[in-house]
């Protein structure tokens, strides 16, 4: 079975978030059950910098009337024998655009374009053919569309890591793809902001649609979602009944990239029977570096945008801060977000720190050094944050959506509460307090969290099945 991943970001090469640690393990996990799988992501500007790659080939592509050459090069994922290609344009997959400027949607229209190209260059040159494209959110949804423009037939899976971010706009983009309107499915000319959806226009068009975890699959086909994805689930079941497969597979961690044990940058290394002591060496360094001293710390490690919750955070201070302990908010992103959260920092200097950026070496350093994390999503598709922290005997405080209700068992290895509640939020914070004065069920706690499985194991095996499905499915 030959799998081709398509994505726009992937570990360690490329990473915004969550996204970029799946494309970069998951297709690990597949290789070692026996899947022949390859990875495809652009060739940015940063990339090259910082791992240049062997350039094996050229393809042309032909994109808004005019013919454009994108450069093949080829690496390996790190510790594996899975291939990863870059595609490099300088126009448009140089750059990594911000925001949802329009550069930012035909850069990824291009994109999709040019795996069409590169799956008949791998065809050709190297007799490869994916029996699967599986794409990944809304940069690569174009592609189950313009595969079958193309007359290229191969089954295709889309898998949704996150569905607040769709690619709406401007139906000029098929224009620019020569896709006429009676190509794709869902077409409003006339409404400037909503012509085309992207995402959506991905499921109509795809084999089968996942996403990433069983909880959020329920969550947005829930009927009350206020998500516009939910009306372009209903509308391909309709179309295909019980042969639409829509399922959510938790994602998984890599083990040999997440390990206490193991973590180069730790100020000391620990497993399940060192974890006091080796914590604690590692509380000691970044609490003082942090200006806090050593008691009991919560850490918040995450993007600083309204859906991880920090508003939560914030609200709860004034009822919190009667308890002996630390806060250390680690993350970039919203602006005013970050302000608030600087702001917060310096009205309670001897409790919370903030730091406003993103640093690999010191978020690691975060997960080892504290005793507990928080995750206050107001939504949230899996979450491997509290994966990660548990890996590191770090205990979870999460709200109750998403992922994080199937990766977390309350008052085993972690403790959740009704998401968007400060009252509730302020109430496992006080259980969480309690239980580390409780070293007996604080030991039995992090032991709990240490030894859950999070390996990419069962859910690899999930997506074998599906592929097999699809495969069966398509003839």
């Amino acid at each position: 079975m030959q799998v081709l991943f398509a994505a726009y970001e992937c570990a360690p090469f490329f990473k915004k978030g969550g996204l970029g640690d799946v494309i970069g393990s998951l297709p690990i996990a597949l290789e070692d059950d026996g899947v022949d799988v390859s990875v495809v992501i652009p060739y940015y500007d940063l990339i090259i910098n910082k791992y240049p790659q062997k350039k094996v080939g050229q393809i042309q592509v032909i994109f808004n009337s005019k013919l454009a050459s994108v450069g093949i090069y080829k690496g390996k994922l790190p510790g594996s024998n899975v291939s990863i290609y870059f595609l490099r344009n300088k126009q448009y997959m140089a750059k990594v655009k911000a925001g949802d400027s329009k550069d930012k949607y035909k850069e990824y229209a291009f994109f999709s374009v040019a795996i069409a190209e590169l799956i008949y260059w791998l065809a050709e040159s190297i007799k490869w053919k994916p029996d699967i494209v599986h794409c990944h959110d809304w940069h690569t949804a174009l592609v189950p569309l313009i595969l079958k423009k193309h007359f290229i037939s191969m089954p295709t899976i889309l898998t949704i890591h996150n569905m607040s971010h769709q690619g709406t706009g401007s139906v000029g983009l098929l224009d620019m793809l020569h896709i006429g309107d009676t190509d794709a499915k869902v077409i409003k000319r006339g409404e400037r902001v909503y012509e085309l959806n992207i995402l959506g226009e991905g499921i109509l068009h795809s084999d089968s649609v996942t996403t990433v975890s069983q909880t959020y699959a329920k969550e947005i086909t829930d009927s009350k979602s206020k998500e516009r994805i939910y009306t372009y689930l209903k509308r391909k079941e309709k179309e295909e009944g019980k042969s639409f497969i829509f399922q959510g597979i938790l994602n998984g961690i890599d083990y040999k990239v997440w390990d206490s044990n193991s973590d180069s940058f730790l100020y000391s290394k620990y497993n399940i029977r060192t974890y006091l002591s080796g914590k604690q060496k590692n509380k000691n360094e970044v609490l003082k570096k942090l200006h806090l001293s050593n008691k009991l710390t919560f850490c918040f490690i995450g993007r600083m945008v309204s859906q991880k919750g920090i508003d939560i955070i914030i609200k709860s201070i004034q009822q919190i801060r009667s308890y002996d302990i630390n806060i250390v908010l680690l993350g970039e992103g919203n602006k005013k977000i970050e302000d608030a959260v600087h702001s917060l920092s310096k009205q309670y200097s001897s409790m919370i720190a903030a730091e406003t950026y993103y640093s690999e070496p010191f978020s690691r350093q975060l997960f080892a050094a504290s005793d507990f994390i928080l995750i206050p999503s107001h939504f949230e598709p899996c979450g491997l944050i509290q994966m990660i922290a548990m890996r590191y005997g770090t205990i979870p405080v999460a709200s109750r959506t998403g992922g994080l209700v199937d990766s977390i068992t309350d008052e085993k290895n972690g403790f959740l509460f009704q998401n968007g509640s400060v009252a509730d939020f302020v109430q496992a914070i006080k259980k969480a307090v309690e239980t580390y004065s409780n070293k007996n069920k604080y030991h039995d706690m992090v032991q709990s969290a240490m030894q859950t499985d999070f390996s990419w194991g069962k859910s690899a095996a999930k997506y074998i099945d599906l592929y097999k499905k699809i495969m069966k499915k398509s003839g």
